[in-house]
């Protein structure tokens, strides 16, 4: 509008500047000099104009953009004010427990697992608490059959254990009926398969891993170290034989075959005491739940955690998955105030020590593993030769 108006203006004056209709006594030189001066007086009017009018224009234009600049910027800010408001309230509901009582009973409960795994390692021995099979009734006969009992009865035994609790479908199809597989087994092939150890019986092909067992997957496991450990032992001796120089000679090698078998037989206990439900993990499981969301939702995925309980090494993977492979950890951890995370980085380091400590044992257990199998070795090797050496010096005397 007011570039309009000054354009106006401007011809207005142009309109003032035209030539006037003279008296014909008018000199027409002064005539020309007046409406030259008066054009370029406009000219230069309408110069000044133009630009006025672009100034004014391009003023207004930048109060414009310098309001709606104010108007984002004022958005943002609200909308970043609404933002930390909202971590603020996610992070009063995550925090870890800072109370000493609930920390001192995550502590306790834990070590009482970690010295209950050592009991039961030592009641799966013979005559143990945890020896007898008291699900897997013809298996019980085979693993704790008496330490004289000669190989053909442990054969036996040993197969009346397979026909009735392990036989599979392609067992049942060509033997079924029979004394080595009756029909198929409740939990097929689970004497004679590493998963029976490492994950736990099935009773399907495809059933999920488990590091807490039931207790029957726990006698399957029983059964595959009888299986894999001592099948078939040495026959006994009465006391005569005993009393004999060769009854002594047999018997020395006996005990040096048990003491070999009896690392074996321990690494694999050990194996499976990790997989037993301790009755302290549901203790320790509450503590750690206590105060924290979102470990309490991960642990309620475990159905097992309610019947079964929980073993020390399904607790160990429990407490990496949850935060780890749990992605609700993260949202909690970016919400968290700085004092919860101080707590869990405390907890994370505790809980790294007690893997390298434990995996420090298990160091030494295969480095002793590896030098029992070194010294087989060794002694498969040198005995012969050695044998062959003394009896060369003997026949040179």
């Amino acid at each position: 509008m007011k570039k309009l108006s000054l354009s106006i203006l401007a011809a207005a004056l142009m309109t003032m500047a035209a030539p006037a209709r003279a008296g014909c006594c008018a000199q027409p030189d002064v005539v020309a000099a007046v409406w030259g001066a008066a054009q370029w007086t406009a000219t230069q009017i309408n110069l000044y104009i133009s630009k006025l009018a672009g100034v004014v224009e391009g003023s207004a234009k930048m109060i414009i953009q310098n309001q709606a600049e104010s108007t984002k910027a004022i958005n943002q800010q609200a909308a970043e004010r609404e933002k930390n408001m909202e971590l603020y309230r996610l992070g009063q509901q995550y925090q870890l427990p800072p109370d000493p009582c609930t920390l001192g009973a995550v502590t306790k409960h834990a070590e009482a697992m970690h010295r209950a795994q050592g009991a039961i390692a030592s009641s799966f021995q013979p005559g143990g608490s945890r020896s007898r099979l008291q699900n897997l009734k013809a298996a019980d006969s085979y693993v704790n059959a008496p330490a004289d009992v000669g190989p053909e009865a442990r054969a036996a035994s040993l197969v009346a254990s397979h026909s009735k609790h392990f036989c599979d479908v392609t067992e049942a199809q060509k033997y079924g009926g029979t004394r080595v597989c009756q029909t198929t087994g409740e939990l097929p092939g689970a004497d004679v398969k590493a998963e029976t150890l490492l994950s736990g019986a099935k009773a399907r092909p495809g059933d999920p891993d488990s590091y807490t067992f039931t207790a029957k997957q726990i006698e399957a496991a029983q059964t595959l170290i009888a299986n894999s450990s001592d099948p078939l032992p040495v026959r006994g001796l009465n006391k005569a034989e005993a009393n004999t120089r060769a009854g002594v000679e047999y018997y020395s090698l006996a005990l040096a075959g048990q003491a070999k078998m009896s690392f074996s037989q321990q690494a694999m206990r050990d194996a499976l005491a990790r997989r037993v439900p301790v009755a302290e993990g549901k203790a320790l499981v509450a503590a750690i739940t206590k105060g924290n969301p979102s470990a309490a939702a991960y642990y309620a995925r475990l159905p097992h955690l309610k019947t079964e309980g929980i073993s020390q090494l399904d607790l160990q993977d429990a407490e990496v998955a949850r935060r780890y492979r749990n992605p609700q950890w993260l949202v909690d951890m970016s919400a968290a105030s700085p004092a919860a995370v101080a707590r869990e980085q405390a907890f994370m380091m505790a809980l790294l020590l007690d893997f390298q400590q434990k995996q420090q044992l298990s160091n030494e257990r295969q480095e002793i593993l590896l030098g029992q199998i070194a010294a087989a070795l060794t002694r498969a090797d040198m005995t012969p030769k050695l044998e062959a050496a003394y009896r060369a010096v003997r026949a040179q005397q």
